[in-house]
């Protein structure tokens, strides 16, 4: 599809309202919002995912200082998560440049079908995962961020739908907890991300911040 296609922005707005309403209530980007109405609004599939995870840089800002402001953050776990997120943005983000369209729909889809699962079991701590030692934890919370990363710069996700289980069932954080230091992290990642986009042409930024 063409990438001079416009949306209308009001159809962008209603777009980040949607959004807005999923990363906050779960603690995630939107991502798995964002694209899918970003392509039925005539965004080709690339630039779909990389002006989704644009925006979700603003939408992860505020829903953490809403967090923040509730007293559910761990902020150095969501830090440490963001800097390994980082890593792995930049590495999916680049996988996803030399991916061709089809690909990046399969690998939404998969990534969908997970997020469906973590919502249908829910999650609890591992035993023992509370009490790992600092330094497990941070190698533990540094995994978490480049998996995710390399997911969120793939997909066009924040990463929070693999994030919050993870820092649940791995570091023992309650669920509200988890959301909220799964938004801190996902700053990290969308901003890494973008960047990446940015420097590959694939982002429409200005379209990324009306919806953010």
């Amino acid at each position: 599809m063409n990438q001079l296609v416009t949306a209308e922005p009001w159809k962008l707005v209603l777009i980040g309202l949607a959004a807005g309403l999923v990363g906050g209530g779960l603690g995630v980007g939107g991502g798995i919002v964002l694209v899918p109405l970003l392509v039925a609004v005539g965004f080709d599939q690339h630039r779909s995912h990389a002006t989704s995870l644009a925006a979700i840089v603003l939408i992860a800002a505020t829903g953490a200082v809403s967090f923040g402001m509730s007293g559910e953050v761990a902020l150095g776990t969501g830090v440490t998560i963001g800097i390994g997120g980082i890593a792995g943005s930049v590495v999916g983000a680049s996988v996803m440049h030399r991916s061709n369209p089809r690909t990046l729909t399969i690998i939404f889809g998969i990534v969908l079908f997970v997020a469906a699962l973590r919502m249908i079991s829910g999650a609890s701590p591992l035993a023992g995962a509370a009490g790992f030692g600092d330094l497990t934890q941070v190698v533990v919370a540094l995994g978490i961020g480049l998996v995710a990363g390399f997911f969120a710069g793939l997909a066009g996700i924040g990463g929070g739908v693999l994030i919050v289980p993870s820092t649940v069932l791995l570091l023992g954080l309650s669920q509200y907890q988890a959301q909220g230091t799964s938004l801190v992290a996902i700053i990290f990642t969308a901003i890494s991300g973008t960047i990446v986009h940015l420097k590959n042409k694939r982002v429409r930024l200005k379209d990324g911040l009306v919806v953010g």
